[in-house]
C-alpha cells in the first residue's frame, strides 16, 4: 500500500500550490493522517496560503464564507461573534481544529467557537471537512470540522494596511531553521475606529485586536520529532446593547474583552511500518462584559487534553489508524462552575481494494463522567475510474455531548437537565470530481443528515431540552479553471434545505440557497486583479427574517520588487444593506491599502 509518513502533515508545511491533478493532493483532515485526495472518500475543501493571500481575506471567517457547504453568521463583520455552520449544522455542531488541537469554547453554551478574532496572518492551510466526522474526531463533529494549519516555512514577512473606518491592521513573520528544526514568531494587530454594530445605532463601535505566536520544532534522532506550540489574543470590542426602556437592540457603553490561550506539545515518532503522534495540549477562554462601568457578563472555560495517534501498515494494501484520547474541560459562567472528563478509542481499517479503489471503515467509543457515552462508526470509499473521475462516497454518526452550561444552568428560574442526551446524527454523501479539460475541476455531492435529541432552549420556563429532530440535505457544486497562465476562475454553489422536521421550519441563519465565483487576471508581468461575488438567500432568523444579499469585491496587487508588494482592495463596490444576524448591520462600500515585504 501507498504510504505518506505522518510527519508531513504535522511538522511541515502542507500549503500546495493549486494544483488541478486529483490523484497528487493530499489531504490530512479526513482520517486526521495524510492521504491522497484521489484515496479519500470525504468531501473536504481546501484553502491554500496563496489564495487567501490573492483574495486578501483578513479573517478566517472571510475565506470560510467563500467556500462550499459553508454558513456565516456574525454580528458585524470586525470584531463580535461569528459562527460557521456546516450543511445546516449550528455552530456548536461543528469542531474546529488548529495544528491538531480542538479549539472549541468549552464556556459557550454550545460550545461553538468565534472565528471575529481569528486572523488569517499565519495561517498555512484550511481544510474543511464536511459530514458528520466522530469516528476521527468525536464529539461535535455533527457537521463537519474545520481544520487549520499554521505555517512552517523559513523566511521573513511584514505587512501593514489601512482603509475604512479608521481601520490599521498589520503583522509579521519571523521563521528560522528547516523542516526538521525550526523556530517561528508570529504578531499582528488591528484597531478600527468601526460603525454601529447595531442597524438602528448611531455611534461607532470600535474594536482592537493583538495576537502573537511562538513555535519550535526539532529532529531528535532518525525517528523521533519533537514540537512546542503556543498561541496568545487579547481582544477589546465595544459592542450595542438592550438598553432601557423600550430594551431594543440600540446603542450602549459596552465593552466585550477577550483573552484566548493555547499551549501543544507534540512528539511524534517514524518507524519502518507505523507512525505516531502523541500530543498534549492546553487551551482557555477568559470573556467579560462591562456596560456603563459595570461588569454585566463574565465567562472562562478550559480544556487540558491529551491524545495518541498511530498509522500502521498491516500489508501493502492495509492500514489501521487507530487513537485513544483523555480530556478534562471546565467552565464557570453565569452561576455554572462545573468540570468534566471524558475518554476515548478508535479505530480505522483502511483498504486498497485495488489500484483505484479504497475503502475504509471504523469505530469510535466516547465515555464522559457526567452523562452516557457514545459509540459512532463510519465508512467511506472513493474509486478513481480514470485520471480525471473520482467518485467519492460516505456514511457516518455524529454526536454532540451536552455542554457543561447547558447541563447546569439555573439562572433567571430555569431549570437545569441533568438528563439531557448527546444530540445524534446520521448522515451520507455522494459525488464525483471531473477534470473535463486541462486545469480545470468539477465536483458535485448530494448529502443528507439527521439529527435526533437536538438540544434546544424554552424560554417559557423548563430551560435545556431535547426535542424530536432536525434534517439537512442538499447539493454542493464547486469548480475552477486556470485557462491561462493570466487567468483563473473559481465558482460554487450550495443548496442546503435545512429543517426543524417537527414544525418544517427552515433552521435559524441557514440560507437555502448560497454560492460564490472569483476571477483573477493577470494583464502584465506583476500584475494581478480580482473581483468576487458572494451571493446569500433568505434566512430564517429572530425577530425578523433577513433578505438575500449579493455583494461584490475588487482588489489587485502589483509587485514592485521581488519582496515589496503593494495591494488594495474595495470592498461591497454595490455599497449593498445588508444584514447577517438580525438587527445587526454590515458595512457598506469600503476601502483598503497597504504593502508587504517579504525577505
Amino acid at each position: 500500500m501507498e504510504t505518506i509518513k505522518l510527519f508531513p502533515a504535522l511538522f511541515l508545511s502542507v500549503g500546495l500550490a493549486p494544483d488541478f491533478a486529483a490523484a497528487e493532493e493530499i489531504i490530512v483532515s479526513a482520517t486526521r493522517t495524510p492521504r491522497l485526495a484521489a484515496q479519500t472518500g470525504s468531501s473536504v475543501s481546501i484553502i491554500t496560503a496563496e489564495e487567501i493571500e490573492a483574495r486578501q481575506y483578513n479573517f478566517v471567517a472571510d475565506a470560510l464564507r467563500d467556500t462550499t457547504g459553508v454558513s456565516i453568521a456574525r454580528n458585524s463583520s470586525i470584531g463580535g461573534v461569528a459562527s460557521a455552520r456546516i450543511r445546516g449544522a449550528g455552530s456548536g455542531q461543528t469542531l474546529v481544529v488548529v495544528d491538531g488541537v480542538v479549539v472549541n469554547d468549552p464556556s459557550a453554551p454550545q460550545g461553538g467557537f468565534n472565528f471575529a478574532n481569528l486572523d488569517v496572518v499565519d495561517i498555512d492551510r484550511i481544510e474543511v471537512l464536511r459530514g458528520p466526522q466522530s469516528l476521527v474526531y468525536g464529539a461535535d463533529a455533527i457537521g463537519g470540522v474545520i481544520s487549520i494549519t499554521t505555517n512552517r516555512h523559513a523566511g521573513v514577512s511584514a505587512f501593514a494596511e489601512g482603509g475604512s473606518f479608521g481601520t490599521v491592521r498589520g503583522g509579521a513573520n519571523l521563521s528560522l531553521g528547516d523542516d526538521e528544526n525550526f523556530s517561528r514568531l508570529t504578531v499582528s494587530g488591528i484597531h478600527t475606529n468601526g460603525f454601529s454594530r447595531a442597524a438602528v445605532g448611531t455611534e461607532d463601535d470600535g474594536f482592537r485586536s493583538i495576537a502573537a505566536s511562538l513555535a519550535g520544532g526539532m529532529k531528535l534522532d532518525e525517528t523521533w520529532r519533537g514540537q512546542v506550540n503556543a498561541r496568545v489574543s487579547d481582544s477589546r470590542a465595544e459592542i450595542d446593547g438592550f438598553p432601557p426602556p423600550d430594551f431594543s437592540l440600540g446603542d450602549a457603553d459596552a465593552v466585550e474583552n477577550t483573552q484566548d490561550y493555547a499551549v501543544v506539545a507534540s512528539l511524534a515518532h517514524d518507524a519502518a511500518r507505523a507512525d505516531g503522534v502523541f500530543t498534549v495540549s492546553f487551551t482557555a477562554i477568559d470573556r467579560n462584559n462591562v456596560d456603563a462601568g459595570f461588569e454585566i457578563f463574565a465567562a472562562t472555560g478550559d480544556r487540558l487534553s491529551a491524545d495518541y495517534i498511530t498509522d500502521i501498515a498491516l500489508s501493502e494494501r492495509l492500514s489501521l489508524i487507530a487513537g485513544v484520547e483523555v480530556e478534562r474541560f471546565s467552565v464557570d459562567v453565569s452561576g455554572v462552575d462545573e468540570s468534566a472528563s471524558n475518554g476515548a478509542a478508535f479505530a480505522l481499517l483502511e483498504a486498497r481494494a485495488s489500484d483505484t479503489l479504497t475503502v475504509s471503515g471504523g469505530v469510535r467509543r466516547d465515555e464522559y463522567s457526567n452523562f452516557e457515552g457514545a459509540t459512532t462508526a463510519r465508512v467511506s470509499a472513493a474509486w478513481q475510474v480514470a485520471p480525471e473521475v473520482v467518485f467519492r462516497g460516505s456514511w457516518g454518526q455524529g454526536f454532540r455531548a451536552p455542554t457543561l452550561f447547558e447541563l447546569n444552568f439555573d439562572q433567571f428560574g430555569f431549570i437545569p437537565n441533568p438528563n439531557l442526551s448527546p444530540e445524534r446524527a446520521n448522515g451520507f454523501d455522494v459525488g464525483v470530481e471531473l477534470h473535463p479539460i486541462e486545469n480545470a475541476r468539477l465536483q458535485t455531492t448530494f448529502f443528507y443528515t439527521r439529527v435526533t435529541d437536538q438540544i434546544d432552549f424554552d424560554f417559557a420556563g423548563s430551560g435545556y431540552f431535547n426535542i424530536d429532530e432536525t434534517r439537512s440535505r442538499g447539493l454542493e457544486v464547486e469548480a475552477e479553471w486556470q485557462a491561462a497562465e493570466w487567468f483563473s476562475a473559481t465558482a460554487h454553489y450550495s443548496l442546503i434545505d435545512a429543517i426543524d422536521v417537527g414544525t418544517r421550519t427552515q433552521l435559524l441563519r441557514q440560507p437555502k440557497h448560497q454560492g460564490g465565483a472569483s476571477v483573477i487576471l493577470s494583464p502584465v508581468e506583476r500584475l494581478s486583479l480580482a473581483a468576487s461575488l458572494i451571493v446569500n438567500g433568505d434566512e430564517n432568523d429572530f425577530p425578523t427574517s433577513n433578505d438575500s444579499f449579493t455583494r461584490v469585491d475588487l482588489r489587485g496587487s502589483f509587485a514592485l520588487t521581488e519582496q515589496i508588494e503593494i495591494f488594495g482592495r474595495v470592498e461591497n463596490i454595490g455599497d449593498k444593506t445588508y444584514q447577517d444576524v438580525s438587527g445587526y448591520a454590515e458595512p457598506g462600500r469600503s476601502a483598503y491599502g497597504g504593502v508587504r515585504v517579504r525577505l
